[in-house]
């Protein structure tokens, strides 16, 4: 029987918090990265939580974690590129202790961001990445490796203008499969059994 635990770890600035639950089939894992930890974001988020519930119901090991300055997490935000560190310090250490036969990075929001940021440098197996703030950050300068993605969206969302979303991901040379939820707002609210059954069918 899988058991979730919560742990520490070594991260670039000390300690990261850390949620483990291991897989139930095979080595199949996803890293999941929560949303702006100024504005409340933990890995206690629902949409989180709900991502993370999706993949352990069809047998992923999963990890949450917080960024820096959350929680039991050390060091204070770092406008997105220490977080990027936090990020790269998970996933070495789950290389390092369970050696992942196939790897998504997941992230919602801010999380989103920082997992487009580690693609080309971390190389997941998969991308899924939900409500990306393309209004908050330059993503621009984002560099996808040639990996499957899934981009989830709502179109009634009031922190991220999702039309710019659609433009952006249309434009990328390596464009992603696109789940466009119709009056979903940015947490999804009253969406999360939809944005589930998405994580059901990405794999």
């Amino acid at each position: 029987m899988r058991k979730t635990q919560s742990t520490i770890i070594a991260g670039a600035v000390g300690d990261l918090e850390i949620r483990i639950n291991p897989p139930s089939d095979g080595h199949r894992w996803v890293v999941i990265s929560h949303p702006h930890p100024q504005f409340g974001g933990t890995m206690d988020n629902k949409v989180v939580t709900t991502l993370e519930k999706a993949y352990q119901s069809i047998g992923f090991g999963s990890v949450v974690y917080q960024f820096r300055g959350v929680g039991l997490s050390a060091g204070e935000y770092d406008g997105g590129e220490g977080e990027q560190a936090d990020l790269a310090a998970v996933v070495n250490w789950l290389t390092n202790e369970y050696t992942p036969s196939y790897l998504v990075l997941a992230g919602f929001s801010f999380g989103a961001y920082i997992s487009l940021k580690q693609a080309a440098t971390l190389e997941p197996d998969h991308l899924l990445v939900v409500a990306p703030p393309v209004n908050l950050y330059d993503f621009s300068a984002i560099q996808l490796p040639s990996v499957s993605w899934t981009l989830v969206q709502g179109s009634a969302d009031e922190v991220v203008p999702a039309l710019e979303v659609l433009d952006w991901a249309l434009k990328l040379e390596n464009m992603p499969d696109i789940h466009w939820r119709s009056g979903a707002s940015h947490f999804f609210h009253r969406q999360l059994v939809w944005l589930k059954k998405i994580v059901l069918m990405a794999y």
